[in-house]
């Protein structure tokens, strides 16, 4: 991963997001074919993570296509209807989604916000109380909360229960980073929650880097504002961390959320596109 973030100098990628990467992968690793090579990981194929990589020094070499019919199978028994790819502008990533039968869907934007940039401050009504993750609730509740709040998203998300633990588990999950909502009147139900996190700064940045991971609302939930005021804790707690740039990756197809985020103050700063194909039956070549 490493070698070809170098290589390829992906737009808006950085050795962090590979961290991120690297820990979902490892949380499912059933969901992810790995290639090879004189007992070297040369390349690996996650649908899930929606991304095929393969080391610059083995390229043209057949493991590429052969990754890609591994994550058609891949995608085939996740029930999916159609393989996803973050396929770059740049080098010969576009060449070869068009041979693999790709073509372009959609784009996932990176934006960031300004550090002085006015962000009120949150203000939640009173029929829902916040806090942050801990033993108050129970993890597959939390992970209901995660999927129902995505079913809907315009790329398919979802996580197991595993992968939340394999996250949960690691020595650097820090659990104040989990803002939840429950209804006043039911405490131990979420609805919402806001994840963030912290990176190093990047160049040109003065201090680190505030990363919105996550915002979602439950679908009989929205409508209320939580959103947005779930989006506001967010960049005022990572302010209270010390974040100068905060940045988030929406859709360009989730016209609501992107809104959101455009009147809050964040701009578009870096696009990867989508590349999709159909997911045909399985067949005893795959």
């Amino acid at each position: 991963m490493a070698a070809s973030l170098a290589f390829d100098a992906l737009p808006g990628f950085t050795a962090s997001d590979l961290e991120h990467h690297a820990v979902s992968i490892l949380g499912a690793p059933e969901e992810t074919v790995l290639a090879v090579e004189d007992g070297i990981v040369c390349g690996y194929v996650s649908p899930a993570n929606e991304n095929l990589t393969v080391h610059p020094e083995f390229r043209r070499r057949g493991h590429g296509r052969r990754l890609f019919a591994a994550g058609l199978e891949l995608a085939a028994k996740s029930g999916f209807h159609e393989i996803r790819l973050h396929v770059p502008s740049n080098g010969n990533a576009p060449a070869f989604a068009q041979a693999m039968g790709l073509a372009y869907k959609s784009s996932l934007w990176r934006l960031d916000l300004a550090p002085d940039t006015a962000v009120p401050d949150p203000s939640f009504s009173d029929d829902v109380v916040g806090r942050t993750f801990g033993d108050w609730i129970a993890l597959d509740r939390f992970v209901d909360l995660l999927n129902v709040s995505f079913a809907s998203h315009p790329s398919p998300i979802s996580w197991t229960l595993g992968q939340i633990e394999f996250a949960h588990a690691r020595p650097e999950f820090d659990p104040t980073t989990i803002f939840i909502l429950t209804p006043a009147d039911s405490p131990e139900q979420p609805v919402g929650f806001v994840r963030v996190g912290i990176d190093p700064p990047e160049e040109g940045d003065l201090g680190p880097v505030g990363d919105l991971r996550l915002v979602g609302v439950l679908p009989e939930w929205r409508g209320r504002g939580l959103g947005r005021e779930l989006l506001r804790w967010g960049v005022a707690d990572l302010r209270r961390r010390g974040a100068g740039r905060i940045q988030l990756a929406v859709e360009a197809e989730n016209d609501l959320a992107l809104g959101l985020y455009r009147r809050t103050g964040f701009e578009p700063v870096v696009e990867w596109p989508h590349w999709t194909r159909p997911i045909p039956s399985l067949s005893p070549e795959l």
